[in-house]
């Protein structure tokens, strides 16, 4: 079967209405600014193709390869890309993907800065090595057990989001919201924590181990079980009341006692 063209998906739905491009090749393929709303992609090959600015809403993209295409500006709003959908290396600047399924689904190494993913489901989704910088999460979008690692989230909105069991090791959330997170059993080894704010968070039995917690905002967040063992601290970062950091195995950074004020607060 002949790889399909642009124009030949174009006329088609412009008789049809709809399109069903399950398991076709489409590798490479410029699609860009195409309307191909609550299309049936699942399955198909788009490795490398141009859909910069399309309409996906409610499209089916199960099982579909979009490893190295260009999604940047597209609008995946309600999308399907659950199981093994893999967008590995894709552009995906300030991409729209609300309320997308996204569980299981594989974006390590995408590029992810400005997108919005309020509302998405990313429970297993792995997101290793990707660009998150600026990325808003706000809506309880669904961490749990992703894959985070190396993963550049530095100024991120994730107000809220549930991050449970989440790999976040050698992870980038300097300036970070994480303000009411559930992140229990979170790991944050090695983690950049830098001026980022947990207040209220929910860090119990998480390990922070060798974390950067200089100037980090852990006001009333929950910590038990957690473990700080050679996690860095300041004099500007700011501890639940009662927690005594150098019980805890924490290494003041400025090398100088904390006072009950600046760590009681």
């Amino acid at each position: 079967m002949e790889k399909l063209t642009r124009k030949q998906i174009e006329e088609h739905i412009a008789v049809m209405g709809y399109i069903n491009l399950q398991a076709q090749d489409l590798q490479g393929l410029d699609l860009s600014g195409m309307f191909l709303g609550r299309a049936n992609l699942s399955g198909a090959n788009l490795r490398g193709a141009d859909l910069r600015r399309a309409v996906l809403i409610d499209a089916f993209l199960i099982d579909t390869d979009l490893s190295q295409a260009n999604l940047a500006e597209a609008d995946l709003s309600d999308a399907e890309l659950s199981g093994t959908a893999n967008l590995s290396g894709a552009d995906l600047r300030k991409i729209k993907l609300e309320g997308a399924n996204l569980a299981g689904a594989n974006l390590s190494g995408a590029k992810l800065s400005g997108a919005d993913l309020s509302k998405a489901e990313l429970t297993g989704a792995n997101l290793s090595q990707a660009n998150l910088a600026g990325v808003d999460l706000l809506g309880a979008a669904d961490l749990n057990r992703a894959k985070l690692n190396g993963a550049n989230l530095s100024q991120a909105n994730l107000k809220d989001v549930k991050l449970r069991g989440a790999d976040l090791s050698g992870a980038d959330l300097s300036q970070a919201n994480l303000d009411g997170a559930d992140m229990r059993a979170v790991t944050l080894r090695e983690s950049d924590l830098s001026g980022a704010t947990l207040r209220q968070a929910n860090l119990d039995q998480a390990d922070l181990s060798e974390a950067n917690l200089n100037g980090t905002d852990l006001t009333n967040a929950t910590l038990r079980g957690a473990g700080l063992h050679q996690a860095t601290y300041n004099r500007q970062t700011k501890w639940p009341k009662g927690l005594i950091p150098t019980l805890t195995g924490a290494i003041s950074d400025d090398q100088q006692p904390t006072t009950n004020d600046q760590r009681v607060l």
